[in-house]
């Protein structure tokens, strides 16, 4: 157990990740974050976008998930997954992580991915991070700690 904290990074910053959704919510789109920097697209209208957003986590919880790393214009890279759950990392956590992430990717891999890898491999910069977003979305799925629901406030409710 010891051995785990020593290898964790800083947490990501829910707040610069709750200002990116915010900057991307409509009324046909809600967000969810959750404590370890997922988040999940809901699409409007929900009744209970919480437990939407658990379903879709479920839904992409296993050991291997595959994720695709897409870097932005901005310089930013985000990780998705097969449901609309991503991991968005900024070019400063990005910078951050890099001497971490070269130390520790091998760790980041399932069980079966770690028989299978060749001695000496490494993954791409960008598939190191999306080990690091699985390892987080994995956490987000079993401890489901949401830190914010973003729903546009303008969005009409039923009134019938």
């Amino acid at each position: 157990m010891l051995a785990r904290q020593t290898v964790e990074p800083p947490a990501p910053s829910t707040d610069t990740l709750v200002e990116f959704c915010s900057q991307h919510v409509s009324e046909k789109r809600t967000f969810v974050v959750f404590r370890r920097g997922s988040c999940v697209v809901v699409d409007e209208p929900c009744a209970d976008p919480l437990a939407e957003a658990r379903k879709k986590l479920a839904a992409c919880a296993e050991a291997e998930a595959r994720f695709v790393p897409e870097p932005t214009s901005e310089g930013d890279l985000i990780i998705t997954f097969k449901e609309p759950v991503f991991h968005r990392f900024t070019q400063e956590e990005l910078r951050m992580l890099e001497p971490w992430l070269e130390q520790v990717a091998p760790t980041l891999l399932s069980p079966a991915e770690s028989v299978a890898a060749v001695d000496g491999w490494s993954p791409h910069q960008n598939a190191k991070v999306g080990l690091l977003a699985r390892r987080r979305m994995l956490e987000d799925a079993s401890q489901s700690v949401p830190v914010k629901i973003i729903r546009a406030k303008n969005r009409a409710t039923a009134s019938r």
